[in-house]
């Protein structure tokens, strides 16, 4: 897939079959948009997934993805971009939501990017797109447009589940209760988190229960503290696991939140790689124990209740 992050000088030759919209989360109603695309394409045409790199309502508001009232992404940008290629794009146009998009009438957007920039044959949109300054353009505008251009245009119902439309708001809810079950419903996967393991206190390995650890960044919609049943991928292996999110207040006075994991029937080396752990279960909040004998009891305790879990 190739990756366009700039809308300069940008000319595409071929016809293109798009997909318009922010998809953060790529939940399935986001990938009913795509999947639409993809089809229209129908062999003649390159896909082509239009979004944008940060979220506009951020940008608009002006506010830092590190200030509490900002919009968190639901999946981080490498994931993203991981699960937009597995699709079968051809092309993603990841480009930032900027003063320039900002302030681009509905009838400039359409001509300028969509089509001279991107070339558009065929574009595809959810049921409550909004395009151009103060999202003046609407799907009945964008289906007038397409007719004129002699464009063909898919506009996708709301996708349902258990009578609630999917959207991102609702899935940060989900994510926010600590309902990771549900949350995956509406994803059409687990709720992940990537990262580098760092090095720790070792706490854990001084105990028998070797950690990986790996940061929650500020931008990242993240679960509420507490110890999940998790798995985790590494090297392109799955293993069972249970992870901790949180401060660690029993052994840590200071520092930030991060993902503690303990891989189950994994024997190697974990620092400084990429481990990529995937949210199935909320088992408990996260405590303060009385000494670090009676933590390191109950992760014991955690540890069998997600390799009960997992058996089942």
């Amino acid at each position: 897939m190739k990756i366009i992050t700039s809308l300069e000088n940008l000319n595409i030759d071929e016809k293109t079959s798009i997909a318009l919209g922010n998809f953060d989360g790529v939940h399935i109603g986001h990938q009913k948009i795509m999947e639409n695309a993809l089809d229209a394409a129908d062999g003649s045409m390159q896909t082509l997934c239009f979004t944008f790199s940060n979220h506009p309502f951020n940008f608009i508001m002006d506010r830092d993805v590190t200030d509490p009232a900002a919009v968190k992404l639901i999946c981080s940008e490498e994931d993203k971009i991981e699960l937009i290629e597995g699709m079968g794009f051809d092309i993603l146009v990841n480009v930032p939501f900027d003063e320039t998009i900002m302030t681009m009438r509905a009838h400039e957007f359409f001509k300028s990017i969509l089509i001279d920039k991107l070339n558009a044959g065929h574009i595809s949109v959810g049921f409550n797109y909004t395009y151009g300054a103060r999202a003046e353009g609407k799907t009945d505008m964008l289906i007038e447009q397409c007719a004129e251009a002699g464009i063909g245009i898919n506009v996708q119902d709301a996708v349902m589940v258990d009578d609630k439309v999917v959207s991102s708001t609702l899935i940060r809810e989900m994510i926010k209760e600590g309902n990771m079950e549900l949350a995956c419903r509406y994803l059409g996967r687990p709720l992940t988190y990537s990262g580098v393991v760092e090095h720790g206190r070792k706490l854990g390995s001084a105990n028998g229960i070797p950690t990986a650890n790996i940061p929650v960044h500020d931008s990242r919609m993240a679960p509420p503290n507490g110890v999940y049943f998790t798995r985790a991928i590494v090297a392109g292996k799955e293993y069972a696991a249970v992870s901790n999110i949180g401060f660690k207040p029993t052994v840590q006075k200071t520092g930030g939140r991060s993902i503690e994991t303990n891989l189950f029937d994994f024997d190697g080396e974990l620092y400084g790689n990429k481990i990529k752990v995937l949210f199935d279960h909320f088992s408990r909040p996260e405590v303060k124990f009385g000494s670090k004998d009676e933590l390191f009891d109950q992760i014991r305790k955690d540890c069998s209740n997600a390799k009960d879990y997992y058996k089942k």
